[in-house]
């Protein structure tokens, strides 16, 4: 079994949950497979077919992910962007040491990385 399998089985299990209540959607609700999603290129390849231009136009998008650390039957959120990108990046940050005793003439970088 590999984690295709996982994602076929929500999706599918999506499907058959909003089926049993479809009388009660207002709206459409499309469901999508997005190919190659490990690797970061599905999502371009989406937008460059034309998913996600269909009408109606989406006014909202959720996506699953197998999350093999959450314990079973557990499903795990938080608002805004989640799983939203396949990018890396480096920050640099840099300050300016002093005293303790005059710290508004320093610029401390532990402040900044605290933040991020």
């Amino acid at each position: 079994k590999n984690c295709t399998d996982g994602h076929t089985t929500m999706l599918l299990g999506a499907a058959a949950l909003l089926k049993n209540v479809e009388s009660s959607i207002q709206g459409t609700i499309r469901l999508v497979f997005q190919p190659a999603e490990e690797g970061g290129a599905g999502g371009k390849r989406m937008v460059e077919e034309g998913v996600v231009s269909l009408s109606p136009p989406a006014q909202h998008a959720f996506g699953m992910h197998v999350w093999p650390t959450l314990p079973t039957g557990s499903i795990a959120s938080r608002p805004g962007p989640l799983l939203a990108a396949a990018e890396t990046f480096q920050i640099t940050i840099a300050g300016k040491g002093g005293h303790a005793a005059m710290p508004h003439l320093t610029r401390d970088p532990l402040v900044t990385a605290s933040s991020l």
